[in-house]
């Protein structure tokens, strides 16, 4: 691959979302709530805490998935973890992310 391919293979759609000023407030300051949340869970838990653990305590215990939503200003549950997910797409490689993830969204 050349050195400038896949820059000219992102588009104009790619373009536009990378020089957006309010996608990338947004994208900051979920990534802010997304640390601050983690540094809580981590001293709540008394461990360290890994983004897959952290997305399986969302999805299991629901006072930190309402937590979770307060401190970063979403209002929807689901927009939250989607949020999450796209932050971090390998997590949906994991088999018991994806049982989880099933079950919360009640798929087949």
């Amino acid at each position: 691959m050349k050195k400038y391919e896949s820059f000219i293979n992102t588009g104009l759609a790619g373009s536009i979302k990378n020089n957006d000023p309010i996608h990338n407030l947004n994208e900051k300051e979920f990534d802010r709530s997304l640390l601050k949340f983690g540094a809580l869970v981590s001293m709540l838990q008394n461990k360290r805490i890994n983004q897959t653990n952290l997305l399986i305590l969302l999805i299991e215990v629901p006072e930190y998935l309402k937590c979770f939503q307060i401190i970063s200003e979403v209002d929807n549950p689901q927009m939250l973890i989607y949020n999450y997910i796209m932050r971090y797409p390998i997590l949906c490689k994991s088999k018991t992310i994806s049982q989880k993830l099933k079950q919360l969204f009640d798929y087949e």
